[in-house]
């Protein structure tokens, strides 16, 4: 089994941690690699501890790419890409590859049909469906308005979909029993590792002129965030609050707390299996439609675009949220309702093999 995937500063490190999340569902019955670009040693390591092999492949993000690392390559392009590839792979085994799975922006048709002289079966996970894909599967977790519908004219006829958050990729963390009791006026604050904007400190500031307030709190943030030391300080002025650098256990955090304060992207759906009220700001343009959809159901609570949204809006969130419990929780279980049939750590993994051994 091979992934193709990559991790950067442009693009995040969410592509690698999916599909790291499958890829250790399949062992150890199958051997797996990953091909991708150099990537944070820290994360390479993870890889490699878990009995994974990695290809180092050319970097894809050159040229006109450095300024959107979404944009696709054209045709040439992927087809030369995807020749390195197979001679990463070739010079490694000459056997035939059982599963290609590509989680990756700027590839599409192109690469994948080059790909096929070596592999058995294409899955590729995407969620922008904007571009032509030549696979067996399509997997696609979030939710838009057309979402059955939105692949149609990318993938061939034969092509499976297994399309919206049923088919959320969750780590196995998130299937477990709540370690205690869910606390009403408990709040979670989380913007993913980096947090670049350093949304995490404006709520925190929010947080502490709201302090007359009855709630307590966990601030997450990741290794790669750049204030630590500052937060810290403003932690420090919050009775009943935890500051958690580079936490390994953020679904319990998640199932302790009422209302958790945090980004669009896949902790939408880590939200939902922990039954977790969201606020949402969103901090890229591809999480907005997904967001507002949540929102116009009831499952979630969407203040906006990071650079529209103020401290007063952030501000009457948590007052709603620490006043209004039973509204916070009925979002929660609207949210809920939406993973509900993914009932087991590999049950995305489970229905991929399903199909392309049928």
């Amino acid at each position: 089994m091979v992934f193709r995937v990559d991790g950067t500063a442009q693009i995040g490190l969410g592509h690698v941690m999916r599909c790291l999340t499958l890829a250790t569902q399949l062992l150890p019955l199958h051997s797996i690699t990953f091909l991708c670009c150099a990537l944070p040693l820290t994360l390479q390591q993870q890889i490699q501890r878990a009995g994974i092999a990695i290809l180092t492949t050319p970097s894809l993000d050159e040229g006109e790419l450095e300024d959107n690392a979404s944009a696709v390559l054209n045709e040439v392009e992927q087809a030369s890409h995807a020749t390195h590839c197979i001679a990463l792979l070739d010079d490694m085994n000459d056997e035939s590859i059982d599963m290609l799975i590509v989680d990756h922006y700027q590839l599409s048709a192109s690469f994948s049909k080059v790909m096929r002289s070596r592999c058995k079966h294409i899955v590729v996970i995407d969620d922008l469906a904007n571009r032509q894909h030549d696979c067996d599967v399509i997997l696609d977790q979030n939710l838009f308005e057309d979402f059955e519908f939105r692949y149609d004219q990318l993938v061939p006829p034969h092509c499976q979909k297994l399309l919206g958050p049923e088919f959320a990729i969750l780590r196995n963390e998130f299937y477990r029993a709540p370690p205690m009791p869910r606390n009403d006026n408990h709040i979670l604050v989380c913007f993913g590792g980096s947090d670049p904007g350093n949304l995490t400190e404006r709520v925190v500031d929010v947080l502490i002129e709201l302090k007359s307030l009855t709630f307590s709190a966990d601030i997450v943030v990741g290794a790669a965030y750049s204030s630590v030391n500052a937060l810290e300080a403003k932690v420090e002025r919050l009775p009943n609050a935890k500051l958690h650098v580079a936490c390994g256990h953020i679904s319990e955090l998640m199932k302790s707390a009422n209302t958790m304060i945090g980004a669009g992207g896949s902790m939408h759906w880590e939200r939902a299996a922990s039954g977790v009220a969201g606020i949402i700001i969103t901090l890229a343009d591809n999480q907005v439609e997904t967001t507002r959809c949540l929102h116009e159901r009831h499952c979630c609570l969407w203040l906006g675009a990071c650079d529209e949204v103020t401290n007063e809006d952030i501000s009457k969130a948590v007052e709603f949220a620490i006043n209004s419990p039973q509204e916070m929780r009925k979002l929660a279980n609207n949210a809920v309702s939406l993973v509900s049939a993914n009932k087991n750590p590999s049950f995305v993994m489970d229905t991929i093999l399903n199909i392309v051994t049928r």
